[in-house]
């Protein structure tokens, strides 16, 4: 059960392209608007599925609104199918947030081409990039690395570091030139953080000007996941419209109630209003290592932790601290805040480290696609979608439960067909109890609701109505 589609050009869906996007929708913007509506421009009359990050996104945090109400207004703004990226994929590293939505895509055995969006709009370049970061035996991608590691000794971030590596490899510069890079680092007066101008695109003459912003990187990304998965997808972008406000300056207006329209006063989650159940879970964990000291620490098991952010947490653990405020208390130069954020959700969502190693082994490379695919909602226009996916489609939480309950029963396993689905219901249980157990966390914080649109949350996954629109 490997690559759904090796022939994507010629085997599109009823004579139209499906178009395959990964996103979180945090909140759904104007831009978001832009990039539906360039894909149609681009593709014509064509299906356009979004993959989207459940309640809780990549940088470690509660989606400002839940999942239910961002698919809704994607699909009133012109997505035809929402499916949501595993908890346990959407909350790790951008690596693994991107390899998941890829997965995800793949599983619907439907999607031809996947696309997002770009602050450069250089295809060439970003494969260019992904290519260096996947071939891993490769002089450029030891250079690299190399790299990596001077600029992290330098005192840069992981993610800064990363960034000026890739233009030192990409511009062909020589050891001189990179070690008075090092020295204007050190220095601090060589500008990083510079972007290019809406006219340029990146270029090996050009790259030292040049830094990838988020939404490159998250493309170099998406590349890099769809060769590591047979190459099912054509991949194609479409450059960012820098007009549109960011999502990140939205949620700020939001939580500081400055939005001019039917936004600013609904309720909305922030990571804050998590903090008394992790200090509790922190607790937990803090007390079982002192009652089990010849164990190695419980802190360890959970995905993004380090010794490092360990040893830093159990340090504070007695002091009442808000969710921030715990972030900041474990900050050093070594991970920047999103990375030990994520460590604390993690924790909190009990995400562990065994769980996500076995599932990247069997969904992020040339393997079988997921046991299923959790349907958020869709289109009345594109409802004939639903009936071609590959994989099992969830859009009841509560059905799909008593079939998993079903298969384990099972007294016996007879023969290999049970296997399969035995080996299937135990890796699909990882996942679903995991975005579960997430939504009912997140539910204990949020009471949010689209009101005129009719309340699309029920605040309980197991009652909760699949949206059709």
């Amino acid at each position: 059960m490997g690559c759904a589609r090796k022939g994507w050009i010629e085997d599109m869906f009823n004579g139209k392209n499906v178009v395959g996007i990964v996103t979180e929708f945090n909140p759904f913007h104007d831009g978001h608007g832009y990039l539906v509506d360039s894909i149609r421009l681009r593709y014509g009359d064509c299906y356009v599925v979004a993959a989207m990050s459940g309640d809780f996104v990549q940088r470690g945090e509660p989606a400002i609104f839940d999942k239910y109400e961002r698919c809704y207004r994607a699909l009133m703004r012109g997505v035809d199918m929402v499916v949501q990226i595993p908890e346990i994929f959407s909350t790790l590293s951008a690596e693994d947030f991107a390899a998941g939505g890829v997965a995800v895509l793949r599983s619907l055995g439907i999607v031809d081409t996947i696309l997002f969006g770009s602050e450069s709009g250089d295809l060439e370049m970003l494969k260019r990039v992904a290519g260096i970061e996947i071939d891993a035996g490769s002089r450029d991608n030891i250079r690299l690395n190399e790299a990596i590691r001077d600029n992290v000794s330098s005192g840069m971030s992981y993610p800064k570091a990363r960034a000026e590596a890739m233009r030192l490899v990409l511009s062909g510069d020589d050891e001189k030139a990179f070690r008075s890079m090092l020295d204007s680092v050190s220095k601090g007066e060589r500008r990083i953080d510079l972007e290019m101008s809406s006219d340029t695109k990146a270029s090996p003459e050009n790259v030292l000007d040049y830094r990838l912003r988020p939404n490159d990187i998250l493309g170099v990304e998406y590349i890099k996941a769809v060769k590591r998965q047979g190459e099912c997808f054509r991949v194609d972008c479409i450059r960012r419209n820098k007009e549109y406000e960011s999502a990140h300056a939205i949620r700020d207006s939001i939580k500081a109630h400055e939005m001019e329209s039917d936004e600013a006063d609904i309720a909305f989650a922030d990571v804050d209003m998590l903090s008394d159940m992790l200090n509790y879970k922190l607790l937990q964990l803090y007390y079982l290592d002192q009652m089990t000291p010849e164990e190695p620490s419980a802190f360890l098991e959970y995905a993004d932790v380090s010794r490092e952010i360990a040893d830093a947490l159990k340090k504070s653990v007695h002091d009442r601290m808000s969710f921030s405020e715990r972030i900041r208390s474990v900050k050093s130069r070594n991970y920047t805040y999103t990375r030990i954020s994520r460590a604390l959700l993690h924790i909190l969502l009990d995400i562990r480290k065994k769980d996500t190693r076995v599932l990247r082994g069997r969904f992020f490379g040339e393997g079988d696609v997921m046991p299923y695919v959790r349907v958020l909602g869709v289109r009345k226009a594109a409802k004939d979608i639903l009936g071609e996916i590959k994989a099992t489609v969830v859009t009841s939480p509560a059905k799909y439960k008593k079939q998993l309950e079903s298969v384990r029963k099972r007294e016996t396993i007879e023969t290999p067909e049970e296997l399969i689905m035995s080996i299937n219901a135990s890796h699909a249980e990882i996942m679903f109890h995991q975005d579960m157990y997430s939504a009912d966390i997140y539910n204990q914080i949020y009471s949010g609701g689209l009101g005129d649109a009719g309340g699309i949350s029920s605040g309980n996954e197991f009652t909760q109505k699949f949206i059709v629109c």
